[in-house]
């Protein structure tokens, strides 16, 4: 995952430091082998509990990769994302696949346009080092989500790897828990070598 240095809002609506640049081919910065390697689907959705009848909130959703894979097991995905090339390309993938169970969705993370009490769960796939205010976020997907409803949080390990952020806009594991406490339960922990998985139930 290439980033560089702006001041400009990021895809997911948010300002920062570093930003996914949706330039180039940008597809295969996102979903080419060294990704796929180091962040590996089939390990990581089987972590997330998922429920046929669930309705999934996919937050900063890009091009797909988390979104197209749980669309298969559940019976809603909502992809949020804030940048028109991306959900360009999410839009066209969904109309190939004739995947009727996606909708993408343009808006930002903080914001949510959901309605209280509606989702099942919710994936915040490494956008939580990004946002100025993690409990901002945190409590806009507590605001969203169905009592006893899940939320994970995957994100970079604060150590160097070979693609993502600097180590210091990384967030340690422990820094999710003590943002979430007020709204979230620990449930599930996974540690692997580029990232963690952490499932909250909802309180």
């Amino acid at each position: 995952m290439d980033r560089k240095k702006s001041s400009s809002k990021s895809r997911h609506g948010i300002s920062e430091g570093h930003r996914f640049s949706p330039e180039g081919d940008f597809i295969e910065r996102l979903e080419g082998s060294e990704r796929r390697e180091s962040i590996p689907i089939e390990r990581i959705l089987p972590n997330l509990g998922l429920r046929r009848e669930d309705v999934v909130a996919d937050l900063g959703s890009g091009i797909g990769y988390f979104s197209l894979p749980i669309a298969k097991h559940v019976r809603e995905v909502i992809s949020i994302d804030l940048e028109p090339k991306m959900l360009r390309v999410l839009s066209e993938r969904v109309r190939k696949g004739d995947l009727r169970n996606v909708s993408p969705v343009r808006g930002e993370i903080t914001g949510l346009p959901i309605a209280d009490s509606s989702i099942d769960h919710v994936l915040a796939a490494f956008v939580y080092h990004e946002v100025p205010s993690q409990e901002e976020l945190i409590r806009e997907c507590a605001r969203i989500l169905r009592e006893d409803g899940f939320l994970t949080v995957i994100d970079f390990q604060k150590r160097n790897t070979s693609f993502g952020p600097p180590v210091k806009e990384r967030k340690k594991p422990e820094h999710v828990l003590r943002t979430s406490r007020k709204w979230f339960r620990l449930t599930s922990r996974h540690d692997a070598e580029v990232y963690y998985q952490l499932l909250l139930t909802r309180i």
